[in-house]
């Protein structure tokens, strides 16, 4: 075969195939030995072109090039396992047609925006995170869910929703919030509130703190009063100063004492309407110096609106503090007056 002409080889006949055992000339040899023909196999052609020869020599292919297109073409396919490190996925580049490899969902040459994605199944970040978004919106789903899988029923697993700023929750309906229970973490709520459809229950093993508590009949209410306690109420004694000129504040309690051996005016500040205030006081003379405190509020006398009125078992005045002794008063502001009765000649 080495001594013919090229034009003198047998030609294949129409629609032949080249199968992987199919003959080829080649010149083997080394330079300055000489060469000679040799055969070679289409198998053995297609091996050193995409790997190189055996034992390393060679070289393989840098390029596929051509003006037509280029199939990739099997008549079944292994489908491939989900781990990227064994089955990356296969890219070319457009730019110049190079094989590169990678995973996930690249942003391409140019800057693709990728607003044009549509999935067709679920996205699955495999533990990674889903940062730099804008907004995420649901459609089409009449129950959309964020959440954090838990591991076991036993052992869930916290989610956290967090804002730079401000984090608002909105609904055009309701937002529920369910679970065992609402935990603010010391964080006060701002603004009205205001419970419909229920109501607000404290747990008897904790206390609710306010500064003011006000209440009211709403219309077709049924309960017997507007407050009801079910158990005691207390109110912490508040031992006011009586020296020098007093000053009682109807804020610092319903309870107020003081302990004294001389008594002056006595001016009330802060009186509500409706309150009721107890208070007594006690005499530290120990000879026969009796003391008289002369309580009063709003314009001063015994008749003018404001006062504070006696009965006439006192007439219109307060009862002296005996030496050694303690008075118990007691005080009802209602509408323009405030009454006052008295207890005398307590031993204390």
């Amino acid at each position: 075969m080495a001594n013919k002409k090229i034009s003198q080889l047998a030609g294949t006949v129409p629609n032949e195939i080249v199968s992987g055992s199919y003959l080829f000339a080649s010149a083997a040899g080394n330079v300055g030995v000489g060469y000679e023909t040799k055969k070679i196999t289409a198998q053995q052609i297609a091996e050193y072109v995409f790997t190189g020869a055996e034992g390393g020599l060679g070289f393989p292919a840098t390029q596929l090039s051509g003006t037509k297109d280029v199939y990739f073409n099997k008549s079944a396919w292994t489908s491939a396992s989900t781990v990227v490190t064994q089955n990356p996925y296969l890219q070319v580049r457009q730019s110049d047609g190079l094989l590169v490899t990678g995973s996930g969902i690249a942003n391409a040459v140019g800057g693709d925006n990728m607003g044009n994605c549509v999935a067709t199944t679920q996205v699955n970040l495999q533990g990674n995170d889903l940062i730099n978004t804008d907004d995420i919106r649901f459609e089409n789903a009449p129950n959309s869910i964020i959440y954090n899988r838990a591991k076991s029923p036993s052992d869930p697993d916290d989610l956290m929703i967090k804002a730079g700023a401000e984090l608002t929750v909105q609904g055009t309906t309701y937002v529920r919030v369910s679970g065992l229970g609402l935990d603010l973490a010391s964080i006060p709520i701002s603004g009205d509130v205001t419970i419909t459809g229920g109501n607000l229950e404290i747990d008897p093993g904790n206390k609710l703190i306010v500064n003011e508590i006000s209440g009211y009949r709403a219309a077709g209410d049924s309960d017997d009063a507007l407050i009801t306690i079910e158990g005691s109420s207390r109110h912490v004694p508040y031992n006011f100063s009586s020296a020098g000129t007093v000053v009682i504040n109807w804020q610092d309690s319903n309870i107020q004492y003081t302990s004294s051996a001389i008594a002056t005016n006595i001016d009330f500040t802060n009186v509500a309407d409706g309150q009721t205030l107890t208070l007594y006081w006690e005499n530290t003379n120990t000879d026969t110096t009796s003391i008289t405190p002369k309580f009063r509020s709003g314009e001063y006398g015994t008749d003018s609106a404001g006062a504070v009125r006696w009965g006439g078992d006192f007439s219109h005045t307060a009862p002296a503090v005996a030496p050694s002794k303690t008075n118990v008063y007691t005080f009802a502001r209602m509408n323009t007056g405030i009454f006052a009765s008295a207890v005398t000649g307590y031993v204390y």
